[in-house]
């Protein structure tokens, strides 16, 4: 191993280059990557959605209890707490679909980085004899390399390193006009501005989730609430999050986070619709009207 997150990368990257020998492309590689992985994990999304119909359930014992401490910001947040603990409620759920990700992402920020070594499997000392033998000269310290550069020029220089990889095993990085490989920083956002779409689109639909998240739960509609007003914060502060990365990391990654966040406003569009939660009894609602309630049923 290379280093502890193998652990992680390269059974990840195994899966990865499973899925580029059966699609053959390179973007649709890292949607059906996307996919596979939200479906992994979507026993937790369940649950998470299900954290979040309780919270939006108990809305009105909270509104109740933002009335009748407003003025104890401390007893407030006590009490808040204790409801959600007896209602099984996580606050953070809304968040934590994105918190998860994130070791998914180092693992595919790998896979794309050092597509050589994880997508293609060649060991280290090839590596160096394929660049040594595209360069004419030696790499001074494989840590060095430029993996992506490398890749792509191999496709160019077939002749060269034949006898290393066959040319099913070359990876083409263009999808749809773009390619992936590339990082799209502001500099070359600004040589090539159809690239300023991967930090939006990424932004935009990280802002969805979040927003999404926050009103399926009902924390949007809180003003006192301490947590609510936190989950406000990181409403704006994941989209900016995932924009700066959308520039600073390779285009695939920009992707991979669209897709996710696309795939996972459909999950929480229909779990919510689907999903039923026991709403907990308001013990302050006058009985008779609990009792007609019944009897309407």
């Amino acid at each position: 191993m290379n280093s502890v997150f193998d652990i992680i990368n390269v059974p990840l990257g195994y899966l990865f280059k499973w899925i580029y020998y059966v699609v053959g492309n390179y973007g649709w590689t890292i949607i059906l990557f996307t996919l596979i992985m939200k479906l992994i994990l979507f026993p937790l999304t369940l649950k998470q959605q299900r954290s979040m119909k309780k919270t939006q359930a108990i809305q009105p014992k909270l509104a109740k209890l933002q009335e009748k401490y407003k003025y104890d910001q401390e007893k407030l947040s006590q009490e808040t707490m204790k409801l959600y603990q007896e209602a099984g409620v996580n606050p953070m759920g809304g968040c934590l679909p994105m918190l998860i990700q994130f070791p998914i992402l180092i693992a595919l920020y790998n896979i794309i980085r050092k597509p050589i070594s994880y997508v293609m499997m060649l060991s280290n000392d090839v590596i160096m004899q394929i660049y040594e033998r595209i360069n004419g000269s030696a790499a001074a310290d494989f840590a060095r390399i430029d993996q992506i550069d490398l890749a792509n020029k191999m496709r160019g220089s077939f002749d060269k390193v034949g006898e290393f990889i066959s040319s099913h095993d070359l990876i083409n990085f263009d999808f749809f006009g773009f390619n992936l490989s590339v990082t799209p920083t502001l500099q070359y956002i600004s040589e090539h501005w159809i690239y300023v779409l991967i930090p939006i689109v990424a932004g935009g639909t990280t802002f969805l989730v979040s927003h999404i998240s926050n009103k399926m739960s009902g924390m949007a509609s809180q003003e006192n609430n301490p947590t609510a007003s936190s989950m406000k914060v990181m409403n704006y502060l994941f989209p900016l999050m995932t924009a700066w990365f959308a520039v600073t990391l390779p285009a695939g990654l920009g992707l991979y986070w669209t897709v996710s966040n696309l795939f996972q406003i459909l999950q929480m569009y229909l779990m919510n619709k689907h999903i039923t939660v026991d709403v907990p009894v308001d013990e302050d609602r006058p009985t008779h009207y609990r009792e007609r309630k019944k009897k309407k049923k």
